[in-house]
């Protein structure tokens, strides 16, 4: 993966429990590196350990790490670092939605060497359900947090994000959330 999800990782340690914190995670893991760099790849494992133990430091499961760094993603780095490809993605949730497949297509253009996942977006009247198809395995919660990130960026208050299954719990190929409204 590229630097810049450690380097998000590093900011959402530091914003919420400081840099000592940090540096306490980057020493308990092993990890050589301090100083993530946005458009350098690094081996995957280094998200892995840090999210481990991230987790393991605050007496926490690994699906609530990756999911509070998947809406931190959208929230406080893709809005504020990339607000012009975030604003073409679309003009309200569903449009957004439905421009995800297309979405990686302009970060390729930064990221040459990026593994993105695909997505297959489906009306179902009252439900949007969103396949992810990932190379990457363990990424689900952290999908499911960027999708719970989209939902504030539009102030889809009503809007739940359901996880139906995994590919690792299935015969599928993919995950599978289904976005529903709450009826008033």
């Amino acid at each position: 993966m590229y630097g810049i999800i450690n380097q998000a990782i590093h900011q959402m340690v530091t914003r919420d429990h400081g840099e000592e914190v940090w540096l306490n995670i980057i020493h308990k893991s092993g990890i050589d590196v301090y100083e993530f760099r946005n458009h350098e790849s690094y081996d995957d494992k280094y998200t892995y350990v840090l999210a481990e133990t991230l987790a393991e430091h605050l007496k926490t499961n690994i699906s609530e790490i990756l999911r509070s760094l998947g809406e931190f993603w959208i929230i406080d780095v893709s809005l504020k670092k990339y607000p012009a490809m975030m604003a073409a993605g679309g003009n309200s949730f569903r449009e957004f939605l439905f421009n995800l497949p297309k979405f990686h297509n302009r970060i390729y253009l930064s990221y040459p060497d990026l593994v993105a996942p695909e997505f297959k977006i489906y009306d179902n009247g009252d439900s949007i359900a969103v396949e992810y198809h990932s190379e990457r395995e363990g990424l689900t919660h952290l999908m499911e947090g960027m999708l719970l990130g989209i939902i504030k960026m539009f102030d889809e208050h009503h809007a739940l994000v359901k996880l139906e299954y995994t590919k690792s719990n299935s015969t599928f190929d993919h995950d599978l959330f289904l976005i529903t409204w709450i009826k008033h």
